[in-house]
């Protein structure tokens, strides 16, 4: 009788086990206490994709607050072309061209001002000791002029952030557009401080926001072509 008892509770334990509730791990493994599954460190997750467009268009949003930029511009690529001083306020732009020459009173234009709205270009003289004479020359071929500023470059663009970088002292971030073109944004003020185009590399140095005057960006007769 005493042995019939054991192997009655010898068969309940071993239903009771076969019964028992198993869990499933996040590995895969099947345990019957949840506590005993193995311990995974989770996978570091990426914004969406969605989130990381609209931080590059939060970016690019800073330049609304771009009144004006000067700077020197700078073909890189092109080592042989002169850079040249750049003045920019709302839809006023105004460019001085290259000294080609250093022979005094021989040269007839050294700087195009430009209206982006109305899309036109008035060509002048400015220096006193290079020009043949100073003042306004006549209107000019927009195109043939116009360099495009650092925010027609991101006019209307759609950019993938593919890093972080410091250039010229500031902190930027590097963009990647569609045609093959890389940008280094500033994160203050949302502007490229130089565009890769394939093999064309625009840099836009010694760059200085909000501080343009009127008078800047207008004729200036002045003594020579520096300054």
């Amino acid at each position: 009788m005493k042995r019939i008892l054991i192997l009655m509770l010898l068969l309940f334990s071993l239903l009771a086990v076969a019964c028992t509730t198993k869990y499933v791990c996040v590995d895969g493994s099947t345990v019957y206490d949840p506590a005993q599954c193995p311990k995974v460190t989770p996978e570091p997750t990426e914004c969406p994709p969605s989130d990381a467009a609209n931080l590059v268009q939060d970016l690019l949003a800073k330049s609304k607050n771009v009144e004006s930029i000067s700077y020197d511009y700078r073909r890189v690529d092109l080592p042989l072309e002169k850079p040249f001083k750049v003045w920019v306020k709302e839809v006023t732009v105004k460019q001085e061209l290259p000294l080609e020459t250093e022979v005094l009173n021989s040269v007839e234009m050294d700087a195009v001002i430009f209206n982006t709205l109305a899309k036109t270009a008035n060509a002048y003289c400015e220096s006193k000791k290079y020009c043949i004479k100073t003042g306004d020359i006549g209107a000019v071929e927009f195109g043939q002029y116009y360099v495009k500023t650092p925010l027609d470059w991101i006019d209307g663009i759609t950019a993938e952030k593919k890093g972080e970088a410091r250039l010229a002292n500031r902190d930027v971030w590097i963009l990647q557009l569609e045609g093959n073109v890389t940008m280094y944004v500033d994160t203050f003020f949302g502007v490229p401080l130089r565009v890769d185009n394939g093999q064309e590399r625009h840099e836009f140095q010694n760059m200085i926001f909000n501080g343009v005057t009127d008078e800047q960006v207008q004729f200036k007769e002045k003594e020579d072509i520096v300054g």
